[in-house]
């Protein structure tokens, strides 16, 4: 059970670290191998598997360039012993276009030896490509 309770606090740390712009508080919680990855789609810039911390900034700076995150609001954390499930709102507005989008999502993340090893985001990837077409 401890190492349920501590995926979660890594993974609300994660939440917090993103909330608080700290980049760099993110890449103490990354594997130096992550693999971090959102589905692909022609319209959203930042669709793809990207791998290390090289590939996570990569997507953050796309991502700060492509969209504004309005709300990015986790709402049930489900965990077993290396893998937290997060269901969660989002509200983003593409920056080229200036559309706003809303999805559900789940962000699934894999923690071994205490550090992230895996983020693949789902959403409604149709209705983000739209807003950046």
């Amino acid at each position: 059970m401890k190492e349920k309770e501590n995926n979660i606090k890594i993974a609300q740390r994660l939440y917090q670290e993103f909330e608080n712009r700290n980049i760099n508080g993110i890449l103490q919680l990354l594997s130096s191998e992550v693999e971090w990855g959102e589905p692909e789609n022609p319209y959203n810039p930042a669709g793809g598997t990207r791998i290390g911390h090289d590939g996570f900034l990569e997507w953050i700076k796309i991502g700060q360039n492509a969209e504004e995150i309005l709300i990015l609001e986790p709402k049930k954390w489900l965990s077993d012993d290396d893998s937290i499930a997060i269901y969660g709102y989002m509200k983003c507005k593409a920056k080229n276009t200036g559309k706003i989008y809303e999805s559900d999502f789940v962000h699934i993340i894999i923690i071994d030896d205490g550090k992230i090893v895996k983020f693949q985001e789902f959403f409604d990837t149709y209705i983000a490509g739209e807003a950046f077409r």
